[in-house]
């Protein structure tokens, strides 16, 4: 299997097979994949309207889906729905609860941050300079000036991120 084939009907029969051999809960959200979702590799979503829950869903990152082995996106919306388990079950959920990391060393989940981003970047150089460095951010080149010599960037084009 490639990540190609990882599309959210996929993603979403795994989670739905790991929640109920680990938690015997079942998957009644959405697995949706953003193609705007840069800075994130996954996200487990709660959306409140005056302090109700409107909706809940678990969001992977389509650059990140395309550009890591099936194993790495696989353990990534693991740790998403371990995540929502925890929630569904009124126990602490976040990345800095004691309950949730220890869950995730039970299970043999990594934790949070421990994938690099793997994907498209933008590449900008000084004018002045020629001082190159990648930003997963677009318009980089309108907002901020060179730390080395103060000049403007000029925006050169995609590249891999690895």
């Amino acid at each position: 299997m490639n990540s190609e084939e990882l599309n959210p009907a996929e993603l979403h029969r795994y989670a739905d097979k790991f929640l109920q051999e680990n938690f015997g809960l079942q998957l009644d959200i959405p697995v949706r994949v953003s193609k705007r979702m840069k800075s994130k590799l996954g996200a487990f979503q709660i959306k409140l309207q005056n302090k109700k829950v409107v909706s809940k869903e678990i969001v992977m990152s389509n650059s990140f889906i395309m550009n890591n082995s099936p194993e790495t996106v696989l353990d990534v919306l693991y740790h998403e729905c371990v995540h929502y388990a925890l929630y569904t079950l009124n126990k602490p959920y976040r990345d800095s609860d004691r309950e949730f990391t220890e869950t995730l060393e039970r299970l043999g989940i990594a934790k949070t941050r421990t994938y690099k981003y793997k994907g498209q970047a933008y590449l900008y150089e000084c004018r002045k300079c020629s001082y190159q460095f990648t930003k997963r951010v677009k318009g980089y080149n309108k907002r901020y000036i060179c730390r080395h010599c103060r000049g403007k960037f000029i925006y050169k084009g995609m590249v891999e991120s690895r």
